[in-house]
């Protein structure tokens, strides 16, 4: 059996989201529950409506306020999506029926993924659903309809002033930075079979503050290096460290057994 065949990977990506499309559904709405939440919350709390004189001035201040919660939000998001990638065949049953499925790890492997960016994807797609409901909201009580998005897209991540030659490597270096920590918690959602999301934060922080505290340009002996190979550095280090975990959790997948031991999937 060749290790990845397309017809057999589009079957296995059929099976994975025919089993997961109820929690697909409630992953993608709970995100859309969660952005009209933070507008109704920046609306409701704070600045008491009948002393607002400036209208405009104030759903401005509410959309940047928006923009930087549902930044936040979609990070957590997208981070217990990966760490609850493989919650199903934590039980013996949905695990013995996954393993059995006529399909290379890879492919199974792959699927997940694709299944993972899916869900990702919505979950980033409803914020825009959100600023529209808000913007019919605003349009139907008379107030000025200013959208969110861009104050949204603005925190996505937000560009750094430092130098205005290494603006898009702070961009590059942050978009690095997060992808490790995904693939982290990718990997926490094979190792561990309870609690994943939790134990996999408890576990990755101090590591991962402790690294980018010792690796931090303000430190002695990280100075003498130009802030834009600095930058560069840290880009490439992350994106290897993102390559590190992902391999580290497919080998552990290929490994899986149907009996393992109570709170880790360790042969």
């Amino acid at each position: 059996m060749k290790n990845f065949d397309l017809q057999r990977f589009g079957s296995v990506l059929r099976f994975d989201f025919a089993q997961n499309r109820q929690q697909l559904l409630r992953d993608v709405l709970g995100m859309l529950m969660a952005y009209l939440f933070f507008f109704w919350f920046d609306h409701n709390i704070g600045m008491r409506v009948d002393r607002v004189t400036d209208w405009e001035l104030h759903i401005k201040h509410i959309c940047e306020g928006i923009g930087i919660f549902s930044v936040i939000g979609l990070y957590i998001y997208m981070l217990a999506t990966a760490s609850t990638l493989y919650w199903r065949e934590q039980k013996k049953a949905k695990r013995t029926a996954w393993l059995m499925l006529p399909a290379t790890n890879m492919e199974k492997f792959l699927s997940r993924w694709v299944y993972m960016f899916v869900v990702s994807l919505g979950g980033f797609l409803m914020f825009f659903v959100a600023d529209a409901i808000h913007m019919a909201w605003l349009w139907m009580t008379g107030k000025p309809v200013i959208a969110a998005t861009a104050y949204f897209l603005k925190n996505f991540p937000q560009t750094s002033s430092i130098g205005p030659h290494a603006t898009w490597l702070n961009v590059l270096w942050s978009y690095c930075f997060f992808m490790s920590i995904h693939a982290f918690f990718l990997l926490g959602s094979i190792l561990f079979r309870k609690y994943q999301p939790v134990v996999t934060a408890l576990v990755g922080i101090v590591p991962f503050l402790g690294l980018v505290h010792f690796m931090t340009y303000d430190q002695p002996y990280m100075r003498d290096i130009p802030y834009a190979w600095y930058l560069g550095f840290m880009s490439v280090f992350f994106v290897a460290l993102t390559c590190v975990f992902t391999v580290l959790a497919y080998r552990l997948f290929c490994r899986w057994q149907l009996a393992t031991r109570n709170f880790v999937n360790l042969p």
